[in-house]
């Protein structure tokens, strides 16, 4: 682009009529910007001077419309000449010929390698083709090889294919039996729950039972329930079952002999705690067992022991209390079990006139007296079992600790209340034995914790429940007993109790 020249400026020619040339002020004291009278004198020539042609317009005076017009052929004036034009398209046309140049190379190059590569190919088919008869004489031999290992395979898989299908069906087999077997005691579970519950309800709906009784009993069926649903399944296994036995032969030697000594009764107690206790450091499982096997074994043992030697009713009753204070576990199972061999715990007769003699007899814990379990034993014998029971709940419940025994965790008040529950139930033939064995151990001690309530209850029993008890040949004994130890009673104001130390006669 052509600079404009600076003529072409639109303004007034510039004309210098001062012939004075004048010098720049200067700061010293003797110089006075005010002086008017100061003459100038003409500079001298420089003679380094030259002249710039370029710039003679500046100082010629210039014609305002040449100007103008001149400023206008500037601006029409093309920006880019025919000579660039024809350069730039000379070297795009030059640029095309090297694209052209360099992709007619490529091309070549392409096709060179593509033909070598086709060489190498074709070599390695030829060298493929010289190997291939071997190798497939080889993959030949390989594969009959192979087949026979496959065959050998399939068939050792088939064999053990039968094996396996056999065990399962034989464990298929033996799963449904299992499953049916198990069927069958869950229905005969439930059958036995529902006619519990049935005669539960009709039991609280008669006069036969105590409903506050039926509470406790189910709190410590609760218990049972418990044990037979988590530990008793444990019991299936040999090796379980075996340390089980192993530890419950011992158990069961010291309360069997058992002697009626306060010292022995120490001993065993102290043997029994520590084995126990060792026990449930290995296994919490074996240690229920054990004490729910024990709690069976010890009632079974009191029965036979006190249905003929009464007053060793205490001694069972003190080993019953020490293990409950040391092994606390051991009184649910003691309770249940009890309640369980003596319905009159509760009380409750079961002498619903819906039953049947023998249906009544098994609910009442009658025992069978032969193997084929068609025949109970006789009412005399039931009810001397039944007293021992008794006898012995008694005087867990009057026992106090000696010396440095722990409290007792089954005191007096249940003996209170085992009283009051019976005495407000109509009473049955039974009634009377229940009564009188009770109160031959513990009467003396419910006259020292509750002497009015006591004095009540025993003018009760002589004046309003001896007359409504049924006579017959087998409480003949107990009511004549009973109603003379409540008339000596209330004439001289002693209550006898039952010796814990044979008589020196007998």
């Amino acid at each position: 682009m052509v600079q404009q020249p600076i003529a072409t400026r639109s303004r007034l020619p510039v004309h210098i009529t001062n012939p004075v040339v004048y010098s720049v002020p200067s700061d010293s004291e003797e110089s006075d910007t005010d002086d008017h009278d100061i003459v100038f004198s003409n500079p001298q020539h420089n003679p380094h001077y030259q002249r710039v042609p370029e710039l003679d317009f500046l100082a010629q005076p210039m014609d305002i419309l040449y100007a103008y017009q001149e400023s206008l052929r500037q601006k029409t004036k093309p920006r880019v000449s025919q000579d660039d034009i024809a350069g730039r398209q000379q070297h795009l046309d030059n640029l095309r010929a090297m694209k052209q140049l360099t992709m007619e190379e490529s091309k070549r190059h392409y096709r060179e390698q593509s033909r070598k590569y086709q060489q190498e190919v074709a070599n390695i088919k030829s060298a493929a083709d010289l190997d291939q008869n071997e190798l497939d004489k080889e993959f030949e031999s390989l594969l009959k090889e192979r087949r026979a290992r496959i065959e050998s395979a399939i068939k050792l898989d088939k064999d053990k294919l039968q094996k396996e299908a056999a065990r399962k069906e034989a464990e298929r087999k033996a799963k449904e039996e299992k499953d049916k077997k198990e069927q069958e005691a869950k229905k005969k579970a439930e059958d036995e729950a529902k006619a519990k519950e049935e005669a539960a309800k009709r039991a609280a709906a008669s006069t036969s039972c105590s409903p506050g009784g039926l509470e406790d009993y189910k709190k410590y069926t609760a218990v049972l329930d418990y044990y037979k649903q988590h530990y008793r399944p444990r019991l299936e296994d040999k090796t379980f079952r075996s340390t089980v036995f192993k530890e419950k032969m011992p158990l069961k030697r010291f309360i069997k002999q058992l002697q009626f000594k306060p010292e022995v009764v120490e001993q065993r107690h102290v043997a029994i705690r520590d084995r126990l206790l060792a026990v449930k450091q290995q296994s919490n499982d074996a240690y229920h067992c054990l004490l729910n096997q024990m709690a069976k074994d010890f009632l079974l043992q009191v029965r036979t022991e006190v249905s003929s030697i009464s007053w060793g009713a205490y001694f069972y009753a003190r080993l019953a209390m020490l293990l409950m204070s040391s092994l606390p576990e051991f009184k649910d199972y003691l309770m249940v079990r009890l309640f369980k061999r003596c319905p009159y715990m509760i009380p409750q007769y079961h002498d619903d006139p819906s039953l049947s003699v023998k249906e009544m007899q098994k609910l009442q814990r009658y025992e069978y007296v032969n193997e084929e379990k068609t025949e109970f034993q006789p009412t005399d014998m039931y009810y001397l079992y039944q007293y021992s029971y008794i006898m012995f709940y008694a005087a867990l419940v009057q026992m106090t600790p000696q010396r440095s025994d722990p409290p007792n965790p089954y005191g007096i008040e249940h003996g209170w209340i085992w009283l009051a529950r019976i005495c407000n139930i109509p009473p049955r033939d039974i009634t009377a034995g229940l009564l009188y064995h009770f109160l031959h151990v513990a009467g003396q001690r419910l006259l020292q914790e509750y002497p009015r309530q006591t004095m009540k209850v025993l003018r009760l029993i002589l004046d309003d429940i001896l007359p409504l008890i049924p006579r017959s040949r087998e409480n003949a004994s107990p009511v004549n007993e009973l109603q003379r130890v409540l008339q000596d009673f209330f004439q001289t104001g002693i209550f006898p109790k039952m010796k814990e130390v044979l008589d020196k006669k007998v």
